[in-house]
């Protein structure tokens, strides 16, 4: 297995301004994952902590330090640990580190216990191009132009239809995870067909994971997507969720 698991030294820098994550293409995630849950069960985070992480965590920056613990953890986690142990609690008497981490991120990372390490970094990476989007920068930089297509307007319409009616966070936590691990590699239009659907090729991921897939993908999420969209999809899925938030607060 490549990445956290096969050292146990702890960064020396954790804590000191804006990290720098390795590649996600340079690392074996989905092995990392099957390396852990086999090791130490794992859950989902709620849509309450899922909701309340988001808000506290609202910097590009806290995020990305955020997300260099989760990955800092799961490596460790590959040994095995207490799926009830609270972060905090393994950070600081296991770790000895809690002295190099910021205290608000800390505070919100306090929600969460080992047993929600690897739903906590399927956020927390989907938070951090969240972020990029609103910062203008691109988080899918160098994937190949077969997945660039751009949407139609009856494609946008169909999409903001599908996120207004409803929590439809977790699909959208999926078809990143599968963004992120999948198709920035270079073999990735010969193993993920651009002419296939978004819909039947995520919900195949989530079976190979063995998570369910939300009854309201199979009832609303639009069928006629396809992977060459799959990029555009999803920005413009999340960026009308924050849109539909946003007018929520302040109407």
């Amino acid at each position: 297995m490549t990445g956290l698991g096969s050292k146990r030294r702890v960064p020396q820098g954790l804590g000191a301004g804006v990290p720098t994550l390795i590649n996600t293409q340079e690392r074996d995630y989905e092995t990392m994952f099957k390396t852990v849950k086999g090791k130490v069960h794992q859950a989902t985070l709620s849509s309450l902590t899922r909701n309340a992480l988001s808000r506290e965590l609202d910097s590009y920056s806290e995020v990305c330090e955020a997300l260099k613990i989760a990955e800092l953890l799961l490596g460790f986690l590959s040994t095995g640990g207490d799926p009830m142990m609270s972060l905090v609690t393994y950070l600081q008497d296991i770790l000895k580190m809690v002295q190099r981490i910021d205290k608000h991120i800390l505070q919100a990372l306090g929600r969460c216990n080992l047993r929600q390490c690897v739903s906590l970094w399927q956020l927390l990476s989907s938070l951090r191009s969240e972020n990029m989007l609103r910062l203008k920068r691109e988080p899918f930089s160098g994937y190949p132009s077969e997945y660039l297509m751009s949407l139609t307007e009856e494609n946008k319409t169909e999409l903001k239809g599908f996120v207004s009616r409803g929590n439809v966070d977790q699909w959208l936590l999926e078809m990143h995870e599968f963004l992120l691990l999948n198709l920035g590699r270079p073999r990735a239009i010969g193993d993920f067909n651009p002419a296939w659907s978004v819909k039947e090729t995520v919900c195949a991921y989530m079976d190979r994971k063995e998570v369910e897939v939300p009854a309201y993908v199979e009832e609303r999420f639009p069928a006629n997507l396809m992977m060459s969209q799959i990029v555009e999809t999803w920005k413009y899925a999340v960026t009308a969720k924050q849109d539909l938030m946003t007018e929520g607060w302040t109407g």
